[in-house]
């Protein structure tokens, strides 16, 4: 009799145990973000997953950065992130597109409150947080900016 309450009582408590450890884990690592995703090429972009979490799309440049989704879960570290380009006539491919690199979380800042998710043409992606609404990268000023001069050089031709 002895043995097995004190079977059945380690056991209980052991498991109380994984469980508050289990809790304390995740209350480190996981956190709630708004996200923005902001796509530099010329194709929209459709059911951007990162992590395993659908984050939704986004227009091609420069109607990129507009959406966002309230409140996607994330933990630290490295992410998965795919997507799916539309066809040129706006219809939905099955293909799949993986980014080209693995991009990490690293640690989410604690007073974040957004998370951009930039997808560049090369297929690469970089993650930003911020505690106000997201803006350009520093490599998607760049892209910016050549999108402006040569839209200006079309108006100047016409």
């Amino acid at each position: 009799m002895l043995n097995k309450t004190v079977s059945r009582r380690t056991l209980l408590a052991g498991a109380a145990l994984w469980l508050l450890g289990t809790s304390a884990t995740m209350a480190q690592t996981d956190k709630v973000l708004d996200v923005v995703v902001f796509n530099y090429s010329n194709r929209t972009l459709l059911d951007v997953t990162v992590g395993g979490v659908r984050v939704g799309g986004a227009g091609p440049y420069p109607y990129s950065g507009r959406r966002s989704k309230i409140g996607a879960r994330f933990n630290n570290g490295p992410q998965k992130v795919t997507w799916r380009v539309a066809g040129t006539q706006g219809e939905e491919t099955s293909e799949v597109v993986n980014s080209s690199n693995t991009p990490n979380m690293g640690e989410i800042p604690s007073d974040a409150r957004y998370v951009s998710v930039h997808i560049y043409p090369d297929a690469t992606v970089e993650f930003m947080f911020s505690r106000r609404v997201p803006v350009l990268s520093k490599r998607g000023e760049g892209i910016d900016a050549d999108y402006r001069r040569r839209k200006a050089a079309e108006q100047s031709e016409s």
